[in-house]
């Protein structure tokens, strides 16, 4: 058995345990639907980071390879 809470239009008491619930599906439904997207953005955000840093490293090992060669043509006198 619920009992409405007063000036609440989608609060109900539950007479049983005595908890007070939110009957609001749609506020229920957007908040899902911004809980998802919040998780999808910041999976977008990890790949983001995860692919600069691997951009980065390659960067790296591209500019120690060149130093190599660089140093390699020194020693040889060319």
């Amino acid at each position: 058995m619920y009992a409405k809470v007063r000036e609440h239009d989608n609060l109900v008491r539950d007479m049983r345990s005595k908890a007070v619930l939110n009957t609001d599906k749609e506020g229920l439904q957007e908040y899902l639907r911004k809980r998802d997207l919040a998780k999808k953005e910041q999976a977008e955000q990890i790949e983001t980071k995860n692919r600069l840093e691997k951009i980065e490293q390659d960067m790296s090992d591209i500019k120690n390879l060149l130093k190599e060669l660089v140093n390699l043509r020194s020693k040889d006198g060319n």
